[in-house]
């Protein structure tokens, strides 16, 4: 309770200072929307039970579900998979594919998004959303990864998060800033066709101070106009 108020506030002071823009989230259902053709197949790639993408069941053929563990709900189908290994899907039979905060999960991203292309039908994209180790909170857990065993992280994040333990992953962060993901894109056989950061001001807002520390951070990077420096990117890419 005492850090969803902080957040509340945070939002807030986000608001009064900083102009009104397109946020990661919002963008990434608005690419999903704007690229999954009209009876189209979509596949939700870790997608655990969020049904993230269920807004587009008006515009798609079929959404399917893929996670490591059992999952249902409002998708068509599901699949049970490990996105480190093959993936449980045929070769050229998607037209989107769409992975939210999976990516720095993965000890092999490259092995993913190439597996991924072999499942796109020629044309198909691939859509992502994940985090930015150059935003300063993502960096510290990037170096605690490196530091401490992955389950002591584990707990420490729950800790400071307040976040359930089946809702915390290990994290590898493998390619996880922007010119590092379209390096792994391009390689892997995809044209990167939208890449960029987005503001992640509430992850740190644990109290007021780390609140007002992060609006302060977005703020400066609004009028120093540095690009790559958002706690979320969103990519989209076509494969070739």
């Amino acid at each position: 309770m005492r850090r969803e108020r902080a957040r509340e506030w945070t939002q807030l002071l986000y608001r009064r200072w900083l102009p009104p823009g397109p946020d990661a989230h919002t963008t990434y259902l608005y690419l999903a929307r704007q690229h999954c053709p009209p009876g189209g197949r979509v596949v939700d790639l870790g997608c655990g039970k969020e049904d993230y993408l269920s807004s587009l069941e008006d515009l798609a053929g079929e959404i399917v579900g893929v996670d490591a563990r059992p999952v249902g709900g409002l998708y068509r189908s599901y699949l049970q998979g490990d996105l480190e290994g093959t993936l449980p899907l045929e070769k050229g039979s998607f037209d989107l594919a769409a992975c939210k905060f999976v990516l720095e999960h993965l000890e092999d991203p490259w092995a993913f998004l190439r597996g991924v292309r072999e499942a796109l039908a020629p044309g198909g994209k691939l859509l992502i959303l994940t985090a930015n180790i150059l935003y300063y909170p993502y960096g510290v857990n990037f170096m605690l990864s490196r530091i401490l065993p992955q389950e002591t992280r584990m707990r420490l994040v729950r800790r400071l998060s307040g976040r359930e333990a089946e809702e915390v992953f290990p994290v590898r962060y493998r390619c996880n800033t922007p010119r590092a993901l379209g390096a792994a894109m391009r390689a892997a056989g995809y044209e990167v066709l939208h890449l960029r950061t987005y503001p992640d001001y509430l992850v740190g807002a644990f109290n007021r101070p780390l609140g007002a520390l992060a609006v302060a951070y977005e703020k400066a990077v609004s009028l120093l106009g540095l690009e790559g420096a958002g706690g979320f990117m969103v990519a989209l890419g076509r494969r070739i």
